[in-house]
């Protein structure tokens, strides 16, 4: 019997939420029955890469660049003409990108999947324009998806035409882990703050890509703040992108630098939450962050913005704050937040890898 051919397809490939999600499923199918293209207009170094190319999966990069546009739709054209997929699985935060479904559905594919995995846009010079061309593109192309698909509510909302929504359901789906990887092990936690020289310390932490949407910026500023009411605090910083400059500037200007590590990426992101005593995503829009989920199925207390969708919440030691709080009411209530008990029990069964592999590979196969 032909295997299903799959391309899922994202705008840039690094080391960020959407590269987790997709790895994530991945590495828990069964590809006796499938074939799967990982497409983007640019790849970048990425710690998702190499584990899905040992498990057979191909990478095709378009022109490199992601404002190369009509290049991009030129080569996308091509490669469908080449692999006649039967499956095209957009995983997108631009409604622009929405036009790839357009180009699958002329070039005959059956199944067309608009996975949204976002709720706005970075802050930038050029907003205005791009946040122009994604109403207009959700416009045009929503209606290009054979199935709309979202990782929250406000993410469906965001992506797609309202009256899209009306017509038709979107599917909600989680970004599911592997939960029994993320079982606290206090032996590893003691080595990993033994490897950190964190032993006798507090430890703040966060894992995402330093960029504006994770506002680690602001993150700076509360640690300041908890430095003053606990001094024996630091900052583990997991992630790499291009806002590290600023915010090692920043460190410094605040008297706090020899308090923050930059980790850098990670594929073992389970034993440095582990290491952690509180994990903190000030972020100013999401849609249901990876890390997140991790960081709740680990047992590490989070403190989320309220931009965080709720959807993210699983755990019993969860809290939303405000994003228009100020640093010292965040420092205030984090202290307050401390490891406890944890059960996987405390994680919703939707959450769980299988359970989400599941869901996608019905609507891959059907």
């Amino acid at each position: 019997m032909k295997p299903v051919r799959v391309c899922c397809f994202c705008e840039r490939w690094e080391s960020g939420g959407i590269e987790s999600f997709l790895c994530n499923v991945l590495l828990h199918m069964d590809f006796s029955k499938l074939e799967v293209d990982i497409v983007a207009a640019q790849i970048q170094d990425s710690v998702f890469t190499q584990p899905l190319k040992d498990q057979g999966i191909r990478f095709y990069e378009l022109s490199g660049r992601q404002n190369r546009v009509v290049e991009n739709h030129r080569l996308f054209r091509k490669l469908l003409a080449e692999r006649r997929y039967d499956v095209v699985h957009l995983n997108i935060f631009h409604g622009l990108s929405l036009r790839y479904g357009r180009i699958a559905r002329r070039a005959g594919v059956p199944v067309r999947i608009a996975h949204s995995h976002n709720t706005a846009l970075r802050k930038s010079q050029t907003r205005p324009l791009k946040l122009l061309v994604h109403r207009v593109s959700r416009a045009l192309f929503t209606r290009c998806a054979t199935d709309l698909w979202a990782c929250s509510r406000p993410a469906a909302e965001f992506m797609f035409l309202r009256r899209e929504l009306k017509s038709r359901a979107y599917r909600f789906i989680p970004n599911g882990i592997d939960t029994n990887r993320f079982q606290f092990d206090a032996e590893v936690r003691e080595k990993v703050r033994k490897d950190l020289g964190v032993q006798d310390k507090y430890v703040i932490g966060n894992i995402g890509r330093l960029c504006y949407q994770k506002n680690q910026s602001f993150l700076l500023d509360i640690f300041a703040e908890v430095l003053r009411r606990k001094p024996d605090s630091v900052l583990l910083l997991v992630g790499e992108g291009p806002d590290r400059p600023v915010l090692e500037e920043k460190a410094q200007r605040l008297g706090v630098a020899e308090k923050v590590i930059f980790y850098g990426t990670s594929d073992r992101v389970e034993r440095l939450l582990w290491a952690m005593d509180i994990f903190v995503m000030p972020s100013l829009f999401e849609g249901l962050p990876v890390t997140g989920v991790e960081a709740q199925a680990s047992g590490v207390p989070c403190l989320f913005s309220d931009a965080v969708t709720e959807e993210c919440r699983i755990g019993s030691q969860t809290m939303f704050l405000s994003i228009k709080a100020d640093p010292t009411y965040w420092a205030e209530a984090l202290l307050k937040l401390h490891r406890s008990d944890y059960s996987l029990d405390d994680v919703s069964k939707e959450f769980e890898i299988q359970a989400v592999v599941a869901n996608i590979l019905q609507e891959w196969t059907r």
